[in-house]
Order: C-alpha cells, then sequence, then structure tokens
C-alpha cells in the first residue's frame, strides 16, 4: 500500500526539483561564458624613420616590454617580460597586437634597435619609448574582456 501511494509523489517530487534546477540555475538562451580571467587587447603600432631626412628604415628590431613592480611587506619583486620582437617592413611600418591584464595603467617600453647595421641607409642609435595605456582608453569591452585600446608611436632614429 505504501509503495503505490510513494511511487507518484516520487516523481512529482523528483519533477519539480528539477524543473527548480533548470528554471533557477541557468540562463535559458545566450548564457554568459565567463571563464578564464580579466584581459584586454592593446595594439602600438607606428613607423620608424630617420630623424633627419624622415625616411622610413626598414629591419629595425621593435622590441616591447613589460615591467611589474610588486610592493610586497619587506621588500619589492621587479619583473619584466617581453611582449614582443617584430621588425620594420619596407615602409619602416611595425604593428604589435597582444592580450594581457587590464590594470588601471599599463606601461610598455618600446625599444627600436638598428640590427642590420649600414645596410638599411644608415647605422643608428636604439631609442626607447614608455608607452602608457589608461583603462579609460579601452573600449568594447563586456564581461572578462574589458575591451581593446590601440596607440599610435612613430619613433625617429639618429644616426651614430
Amino acid at each position: 500500500m505504501k509503495r503505490l501511494i510513494l511511487k507518484p509523489y516520487d516523481k512529482i517530487i523528483v519533477a519539480i526539483l528539477g524543473l527548480i534546477s533548470l528554471l533557477t540555475g541557468c540562463i535559458l538562451v545566450n548564457p554568459p561564458v565567463e571563464y578564464g580571467v580579466p584581459h584586454a587587447d592593446f595594439e602600438i603600432k607606428g613607423t620608424v624613420t630617420d630623424s633627419i631626412t624622415s625616411t622610413p628604415v626598414q629591419h629595425v628590431r621593435v622590441t616591447i616590454t613589460q615591467t611589474l613592480t610588486q610592493v610586497m611587506k619587506d621588500s619589492t619583486v621587479t619583473h619584466t617580460d617581453t611582449i614582443s620582437v617584430k621588425e620594420t617592413d619596407s615602409a619602416g611600418k611595425y604593428d604589435v597586437q597582444f592580450q594581457t591584464f587590464p590594470l588601471e595603467e599599463l606601461t610598455f617600453k618600446v625599444k627600436a634597435e638598428d640590427i642590420d647595421g649600414v645596410a638599411n641607409g644608415g647605422d643608428f642609435n636604439p631609442k626607447q619609448t614608455d608607452v602608457l595605456f589608461k583603462q579609460s582608453e579601452l573600449s568594447g569591452g563586456k564581461g572578462w574582456y574589458t575591451g581593446k585600446a590601440v596607440k599610435t608611436i612613430d619613433i625617429k632614429l639618429k644616426k651614430k
């Protein structure tokens, strides 16, 4: 007798619990996918030219690095990471795209070095420039993706 009474109630309870978890546990249309960590896209591009003649300089190595400093209780830890190494094309242009954590402010160092001496029209001194990105410059972000920021950094190299 107990089996006959409990069997229909078991099915009803299981059905209700299943519906509750389905309706309250997820969004049925376009559920958000939020795996990973916050990140943003950054792009640094520009042209490397001769400072006197303004002609483009090809085969210049453009290195982008980021230095992060963490202050701890009794010490400071500094870590420098190379983001990218590119070479300028025949028009002296470079374009570096990368992703990283979106902090309030991020500073990258862009260093241009002549790697082939006089073969590209002269023997040039290296030049380093700091590029600052602020979180307010990011656009188009949603969820973990906080957007994209682009900076154009033209570099003028002086001959040795």
